[in-house]
């Protein structure tokens, strides 16, 4: 997949290539983490989008419902059935009529004036592409908490994300207060951000699904569908057993690296989250450290079902609470990742250890031809994306300055001293 960005955050071009592992690197405040931001935007905001009009139209009727309901006196009024409404929405895709949605509120008793039916059938007449267009764009306004365009240009117009996949692209083109889909096909996989492990924490807060709906779409995302998943595994037993099936043969094959740091398992009692080490103690999730955080993350998105094939995984410096030794095993987990599960992934990255290891990995398991590097350059309209194709030599190039400034230092210090004892 080639991903283009013109004018979207700090970024006033990049054209990116998403296919197996691509890498950015560069100094700090370059716009690598907005790359990252515009990827999950584009995926999750445009997958399964059929899906999210609905889950509109829906949310007009339970409220037209909810709201009879809170002001009537009618003790005939039955309950809200939200599979039965999800079912109508389906079947009436192309349009509702006056008539139609009268008698289906009817069947739960609920009686509108004619202005609330008129006013409620218009809304739920809205043309699609306008409700995936609003929709979309307050999605992208929250994960850029309110900063879409280029930072350095007053031009809207070119504010746009999208993405080449095989021979369909999809473009979203933002203005100032909204924008413009132009979908050729559906985009089937989701993507999920991970740049903190501490978000891992939120599996045990008693108030957890409120705080998580209230957070940004990337915070959440990872974490967001664990509980959904498992929440679907504890009602229905036989729930997503296709998608376990598929991961757990694939899970076998990353699992040895996966076990090199998460050596013990992980318990669910009474709702909470434990990690059950090599001596059977359990740990709540809160109380692991920060680096075994990261690894169970990976280990519950796999164990649950959530990561599947050919998914998006976005990594914002993953090296960061890592212990030296560990970061080779991450970069290791996700190379097997990628190979075993053709995952898209992302990754930023400061540390020379990590890009190293990932090229060991890479070249180890024969995937090295699926790497894909990058480095911001400035300009004066915001930053550009270097292409460095397949070689990360210019990565390590640039992570290698501060200890070559480091040893200059020592250098000059060691002179100036070695001096002053003569």
């Amino acid at each position: 997949m080639n991903f283009k960005i013109k004018n979207f955050g700090k970024i006033a071009e990049a054209n990116i290539k998403l296919d197996g592992i691509t890498v950015i690197c560069g100094d700090n405040d370059t716009g690598k983490s907005t790359v990252g931001k515009a990827v999950f935007s584009f995926f999750n905001g445009l997958n399964d989008y059929k899906s999210k009009i609905d889950a509109q139209k829906y949310s007009k009727l339970r409220s037209a419902i909810r709201n009879y309901f809170y002001h009537s006196t009618d003790l005939s009024i039955k309950s809200f059935d939200p599979d039965s409404t999800m079912e109508y929405i389906s079947e009436h895709y192309d349009r509702f009529s006056l008539e139609e949605v009268k008698a289906y509120l009817e069947s739960f008793s609920v009686k509108l004036t004619k202005d609330q039916l008129e006013t409620l059938v218009t809304s739920l007449n809205a043309p699609e592409i306008d409700i995936l267009n609003e929709y979309v764009f307050r999605y992208i306004f929250n994960v850029m908490n309110g900063q879409i365009k280029n930072v350095y240009s007053s031009n809207y117009s070119h504010c746009s994300i999208s993405g080449e996949i095989q021979d369909f692209t999809n473009t979203i083109k933002i203005n100032k207060q909204f924008c413009n889909c132009e979908l050729d096909e559906p985009i089937e996989h989701a993507a999920y951000y991970i740049n903190n492990p501490f978000l891992l924490d939120w599996l045990n807060n008693p108030d957890r699904m409120n705080v998580l709906r209230s957070m940004n779409p990337m915070d959440r995302s990872a974490v967001y569908a664990i509980i959904r998943a498992q929440a679907d595994i504890n009602a229905d037993s036989m729930s997503n057993i296709l998608d376990s099936v598929i991961n757990r043969s694939d899970l076998k094959k990353v699992e040895s690296v996966l076990k090199l740091a998460y050596r013990g398992g992980t318990k669910i009692s009474n709702g909470k989250y434990f990690y059950t080490d090599e001596n059977g103690n359990d740990f709540d999730f809160r109380n692991i450290s920060a680096g075994l955080k990261s690894f169970a993350l990976i280990e519950r998105l796999l164990e649950t079902g959530v990561l599947k094939k050919k998914d998006v995984l976005i990594l914002d410096e993953p090296e960061i609470h890592l212990h030296s030794e560990w970061q080779m095993y991450y970069a290791e987990l996700i190379v097997l990742l990628q190979k075993y599960f053709d995952l898209t992934i992302l990754l930023v990255t400061h540390s020379f250890q990590f890009l190293e290891s990932l090229d060991f990995f890479m070249k180890k398991h024969g995937i090295s031809t699926k790497g894909n590097y990058y480095i911001p350059e400035t300009t004066e309209k915001g930053f550009k994306m270097k292409d460095c194709g397949n070689n990360p030599n210019e990565l390590k190039q640039n992570l290698a300055v501060g200890s070559v400034k480091l040893a200059d230092l020592e250098f000059k210090y060691d002179m100036e001293h070695e001096e002053d004892d003569t």
